[in-house]
């Protein structure tokens, strides 16, 4: 009992060796980090701003349209996926014919 009980030891031991994470600082290589880009005001950056505000917005107040346009269009896609299915099987079924034939 005692043995297995120092073989479990020795292999959470090694368990944890092997898991822990080096120092953060390891795996810099002195590389310099590149800048943070700035932010600049411009009228196109304020009008970028103002659209993607406008449009959260427009979804906020209006989650049930948006919530159900998504699901008109997944079920559209949904149809085409089936008829192209459709289409691979009937198209296989010939093949199947003409190899029987």
């Amino acid at each position: 009992m005692k043995n297995i009980l120092i073989v479990i030891i020795i292999i959470a031991g090694l368990f944890f060796f092997m898991t822990r994470e080096d120092a953060p600082y390891a795996d810099r290589t002195g590389a310099a980090e590149s800048p943070e880009k700035t932010y600049l005001d411009t009228p196109a950056n304020t009008y970028e701003e103002r659209v993607e505000a406008l449009s959260i917005s427009n979804t906020l107040q209006k989650p049930v349209n948006s919530y159900l346009d998504g699901r008109v269009d997944a079920m559209g896609n949904a149809r085409k996926s089936v008829n192209v299915g459709n289409e691979r099987m009937e198209a296989q079924d010939k093949a199947m014919e003409e190899l029987l034939k």
